[in-house]
C-alpha cells in the first residue's frame, strides 16, 4: 500500500518519489544560491551606465549579468533606491588581512577565536576564509595527484546515501 502524506487540510495525498527532473531543479536552485552576489564594483559600473542614459539591456550585455538583475537595478535607480556602495554596517577586508588570517592558522595553528581577536576580523569570516582555503588546497592536491572527480551522492527517501548515476562511472585504467 502506498504511503500517504497529510496536507494542510488534513486530507491524505499519495506520497511521490522525487523525479529526476525535480532533483535537477533542486540542484540548479542550490547552485544558483551558491553563486556569489554581484560585487559593488559591478553595481557601480551599472550606476554609471544608468546615469549616462543606458538601458538595462545594454547594462546586462556590457557587464555580463542576467537581464533580470539589470532590469531590477534599473527600476531601483529610477525610483532612487539603487545602492552602489557598501552599507554602513558592511565590513570589507583587505587581501592582506585575509592573508594574515590564513597565515596565522596554517603556520602558527591559532584557534579561530584567537585569530579573530588578533586581526579584528569577525570570527565567522575567519572560519569561512579558512574552510574555503582548506577546500581549495585539497582540490589542488587532488588534481595534482591526478585523481578523478569525487563521487556525488543522492539521498533517498529512506535517508540512505547512494552514489548518483552520472558521477559513479568508473574510469578505465591502463
Amino acid at each position: 500500500m502506498p504511503k500517504t502524506e497529510k496536507t494542510a487540510r488534513g486530507l491524505g495525498k499519495l506520497a511521490k518519489k522525487p523525479t529526476a527532473a525535480a532533483t535537477k531543479t533542486t540542484d540548479a536552485a542550490s547552485a544558483r544560491k551558491a553563486l556569489p552576489r554581484h560585487s559593488f564594483e559591478t553595481r557601480q559600473k551599472a550606476l554609471l551606465i544608468f546615469k549616462n542614459g543606458g538601458s538595462y539591456k545594454s547594462c546586462a550585455k556590457t557587464l555580463n549579468i542576467p537581464i533580470y538583475t539589470a532590469r531590477d537595478w534599473h527600476r531601483s535607480f529610477l525610483i532612487g533606491t539603487f545602492r552602489a556602495e557598501h552599507g554602513a554596517r558592511q565590513q570589507s577586508y583587505t587581501p592582506e588581512q585575509k592573508a594574515e588570517v590564513l597565515r596565522l592558522r596554517r603556520e602558527e595553528g591559532k584557534s579561530y577565536n584567537a585569530i579573530s581577536q588578533l586581526t579584528k576580523v569577525n570570527r565567522a569570516t575567519v572560519l569561512q576564509w579558512i574552510h574555503k582555503d582548506n577546500a581549495e588546497r585539497a582540490e589542488a592536491a587532488r588534481v595534482q595527484a591526478g585523481e578523478t572527480a569525487p563521487v556525488e551522492f543522492d539521498v533517498e527517501d529512506s535517508g540512505v546515501m547512494t552514489p548518483s548515476a552520472e558521477n559513479n562511472q568508473q574510469t578505465p585504467t591502463a
